[in-house]
């Protein structure tokens, strides 16, 4: 009797935590003491709850919509359903050479977005040469047109010594940054399959690049440390600036402007771990990751102070800003090489 009462009990008890809308734990204990504590804000919750319901989907074997259709992508998971079409074909970037690097230097200055005329060697018109980079690119044999280029300015030097017919250089890449730009492609300076198929499209559609001035920037680490403004080959402002310190140096090389703020609250920590929050600060174009020419309040100009970008009186950076756009070209050097 007393094992049957038993078994009767056994049996209630599993149907009511079968029954049970509530997790039934033995023995639980909480570790949210020892974890850190979200320092996520109420606002990017939405998101959050957002990308749970997406993970649930991928769970559950079905592609979550895409939230850029100008973009493609794979799948992460084995489906019944065949993977996306990447897009296939050729691809150029800053140091290719050859036949592809000059068609796409051809394709550039034909559109207006290359400081360069270029002149066919045989006697056509511009409608033709349109058209014949334009079937190249349809084709992808980006095969270019015999003929040569003419650079519309000489100077600085510094940027000069940059361009190359032959070469995809940082003057291609500026050029390709502001062609994606304008046609709302991904902002990379890579000339892909992308950027070649739009290219053809606006050849053969006898587009032009908007007008604007064409913009240099020449930031010098030697001591004053300076930033120069070239536009149209012209130096139009020369000013004092401070680049990065030592444990955050602002990098050497030539970039282009990828995307740009008229104010923004900067915030980070410094080297040492000390936090910092600076709203408002104005006139903001990064070229490099997290680094920009902005405006910044110092008692004084000329040397490091920075996390690794270029930091310039407020009205010299406005000035600045006003002749930037994407694309344009910053050159960050430990000399002068403007002379």
């Amino acid at each position: 009797m007393r094992t049957r009462w038993i078994r009767w009990m056994a049996l209630a008890l599993a149907v009511c935590v079968w029954l049970s809308p509530f997790p039934f734990s033995w023995g639980a204990t909480s570790l949210d003491a020892d974890l850190p504590q979200p320092t996520i804000p109420p606002s990017a919750w939405s998101n959050l709850n957002q990308d749970w319901k997406d993970l649930q989907r991928l769970a559950q074997n079905t592609v979550p919509p895409s939230k850029e259709s100008s973009q493609t992508h794979a799948p992460t998971h084995k489906s019944s359903q065949p993977p996306a079409q990447v897009p296939q074909g050729p691809l150029v970037g800053v140091g290719d050479t050859g036949e592809a690097a000059r068609w796409l230097n051809e394709a550039l200055a034909v559109l207006g977005y290359l400081p360069a005329v270029f002149s066919p060697a045989a006697q056509t018109s511009t409608r033709q040469v349109r058209l014949a980079l334009a079937a190249s690119a349809e084709h992808q044999t980006l095969v270019p047109i015999p003929g040569s280029f003419q650079l519309l300015y000489h100077a600085p030097s510094s940027w000069v010594a940059l361009w190359s017919a032959d070469e995809d250089t940082p003057i291609t890449e500026g050029a390709v940054m502001a062609f994606e730009a304008q046609h709302h492609l991904g902002v990379d300076g890579i000339a892909g399959p992308d950027v070649i198929h739009a290219l053809a499209q606006a050849l053969a559609g006898n587009e032009t690049a908007e007008k604007a001035p064409y913009s240099y920037i020449l930031v010098t680490t030697s001591l004053p440390e300076t930033l120069e403004l070239w536009v149209n080959g012209q130096l139009v402002l020369k000013s004092l600036c401070n680049t990065g310190i030592a444990q955050s140096p602002t990098p050497y090389g030539t970039y282009g402007v990828y995307v740009q703020y008229t104010s923004q609250e900067m915030k980070g920590k410094d080297p040492d771990g000390t936090p910092y929050d600076d709203p408002g600060v104005p006139w903001v174009s990064y070229f490099y990751k997290g680094c920009a020419v902005h405006g910044f309040l110092r008692a004084k100009y000329g040397f490091p102070q920075s996390l690794g970008c270029v930091e310039l009186p407020y009205a010299a950076a406005k000035t600045v800003f006003s002749y930037t756009h994407i694309g344009t070209l910053v050159t960050v050097t430990a000399s002068p090489l403007s002379a």
